[in-house]
């Protein structure tokens, strides 16, 4: 029978911290590289997942460099559900930054998209004080290297904006960071329970 206490038993996902090495990222007025922010925040969400019986495989635990491919193999090859990687966003330089804050969600197929959708809801419903983001908050059709594999729903989190001062002092804070990593956790738990396991 089904223990209550782990929902997420016999379920496998691959988290991938965005960056790391020599690929710092974006970086936000205060100097911290998007790389060192959203390792803090994925290791918790994968520690928060383990808790509730997830198998967590993780791109990478430190600061290392990890090439693209490699990272959506890792899920390939572990025969993972479900890719999630985590990212900060931030605007190029000499675009207005005032208003431009919030999470989106991208990804590049259909089946990604209720995934997506749960993990947005989580984020706005934990973290209101982010913003909306950028219009529906989901980007569907985004090419990318990591959401373009079709072998598992694949979803590329941007949980706030490096360039907004708000965002980036809750990315920045270890506050800010476990309500990222609860939220994370939360959206995994909701799109497994909207499949009716």
């Amino acid at each position: 029978t089904p223990d209550p206490t782990r929902p997420l038993q016999g379920r496998t996902l691959t988290l991938d911290p965005g960056h790391g090495g020599t690929q710092g990222g974006g970086a936000g007025s205060l100097g911290t590289p998007e790389k060192d922010l959203v390792l803090p925040i994925t290791l918790r969400a994968a520690e928060l997942l383990r808790a509730q019986g997830a198998t967590i495989h993780l791109t990478r635990t430190t600061d290392t460099t990890v090439g693209l491919y490699d990272r959506g193999q890792l899920a390939h090859d572990t025969g993972s559900d479900l890719l999630i990687s985590v990212h900060a966003n931030a605007l190029p330089d000499g675009r207005d930054p005032r208003g431009i804050r919030g999470p989106e969600l991208y990804y590049t197929h259909p089946q990604a998209q209720p995934l997506a959708a749960a993990l947005l809801a989580a984020l706005r419903a934990g973290l209101p004080d982010l913003g909306p983001g950028a219009g529906a908050g989901l980007k569907p059709g985004a090419d990318l290297a990591l959401t373009r594999p079709t072998s598992q729903p694949s979803v590329l989190i941007e949980t706030g904006y490096l360039t907004d001062p708000g965002n980036l002092r809750l990315l920045n804070s270890p506050a800010g960071q476990e309500r990222l990593a609860q939220a994370i956790a939360a959206g995994v738990l909701a799109y497994y329970q909207g499949l009716g396991r």
